[in-house]
């Protein structure tokens, strides 16, 4: 089974995003950390922090494995998990059609003190920017 535990950093002020990752798989662990483009809100910026982690790990993903995608954004598991988000479907539409296998994909909510990893490098890669 792939983890792959992902988190966004959102600066009000000026709308900048970033987004952090961690993914692990056969005992290895890969960190990673990007800016995203402006986001209009937080919720937006985990959407977009998960598309940029899908996007990018691709090569990583097996479409006959088990992926379990954390987070700490209620908004981003729920809608994953029903396939709907009244303002950002064209976000969970993106999501759906980056996944390697959908019905092996599995969204997991965790509290944030359970999301350190992916967090603090959100939070690295925003205070770069």
């Amino acid at each position: 089974m792939i983890h792959l535990a992902i988190d966004a950093a959102f600066q009000h002020d000026t709308h900048q995003a970033s987004a952090g990752l961690v993914l692990k798989q056969n005992g290895q662990q890969d960190q990673d950390k990007t800016i995203l483009d402006t986001c209009i809100d937080n919720h937006q910026a985990e959407f977009l922090a998960l598309i940029w982690a899908l996007s990018n790990y691709q090569d990583q993903l097996k479409a006959d494995g088990l992926l379990e995608v954390l987070s700490d954004s209620k908004i981003l598991v729920a809608s994953l998990q029903k396939g709907y988000a009244k303002n950002y479907q064209k976000e969970v539409d993106l999501i759906l059609n980056l996944l390697p296998n959908p019905a092996t994909t599995f969204f997991t909510w965790v509290p944030e003190k359970q999301n350190l990893g992916p967090h603090h490098l959100a939070l690295q890669a925003l205070k770069k920017a």
